[in-house]
């Protein structure tokens, strides 16, 4: 009889183990994003990463739409392929029709960009100018960070002397080694405050034409798919209450 009552009730134990087990419920999906190293959008400070675009989305997503999170730093090419092939789920970027070949986008921008150019304000050439365009810059040089892919697409006609840092941009403006440099002013003036001179300081024209959306593009093979129209809609409510005003102050 034991052998028999055995016999049933070690499948039983073994069941009741298995479904009260941690390991047997499904835990919520993680949502990754990866970001380049491109401050004060997307940046590492003391081990976390911190920055515009990861401030709105912990905000949309994190916090509003209760999706939990995993941001990280990579190399800009890394960050594309790895959601190309899905392992890991979005990044913040224009939506240009190669990326859209293997991600979706949102609606809403997470965040815009920008092109500008800044001058030594006590250079009086183009102080009467509103905007400027790209035709307008050939007599000058121009200071650019090495590597900057807009500025190879766009400055290949002009006179370019590359930095490799936004503070030597701004030293060899200062010195008068270039006579401009052309930058997004968000990264610019954040950059500016840490190296504030007294006897220095820079006048910005904006460029004309060079207003860019940055949308969340989420893998095609990405459990996150369908969240993009109620990602939207969190983003039209945090443009509503001041939200996104409030976190882009932060880093002015």
């Amino acid at each position: 009889m034991r052998t028999v009552v055995s016999l049933y009730i070690q499948p039983l134990l073994l069941c009741l183990a298995l479904f009260f087990s941690p390991f047997s419920f499904s835990q919520t999906p993680v949502m990754t994003i990866a970001y380049a190293d491109y401050e004060p959008y997307s940046f590492t400070e003391d081990g976390q990463v911190k920055g515009i675009e990861v401030d709105v989305l912990t905000e949309a997503l994190g916090r509003r739409m209760q999706i939990p999170l995993r941001h990280s730093v990579l190399p800009w090419k890394r960050v594309q392929a790895y959601v190309k092939s899905g392992e890991i789920d979005a990044y913040v970027a224009v939506a240009t029709p190669e990326r859209l070949s293997y991600a979706n986008a949102s609606e809403e921008a997470v965040t815009f960009g920008s092109i500008a150019v800044f001058m030594n304000a006590a250079d009086p050439r183009l102080e009467d100018s509103e905007t400027l365009s790209l035709e307008n810059l050939t007599p000058y040089k121009i200071g650019v960070v090495a590597g900057s892919g807009w500025a190879k697409r766009n400055l290949n006609r002009h006179s370019v002397q590359p930095a490799y840092s936004t503070s030597s941009m701004a030293e060899m403006l200062r010195l008068k080694r270039i006579d401009m440099i052309v930058e997004n002013p968000y990264i610019f003036n954040y950059h500016l405050k840490r190296f504030a001179n007294d006897d220095f300081s820079v006048r910005e024209i904006p460029l004309a034409g060079q207003q860019l959306a940055l949308l969340l593009l989420i893998s095609k093979s990405s459990a996150f798919t369908e969240i993009l129209p109620a990602f939207d809609e969190t983003l039209r409510a945090m443009q509503q209450d001041g939200t996104l005003d409030r976190i882009h102050s932060n880093y002015r």
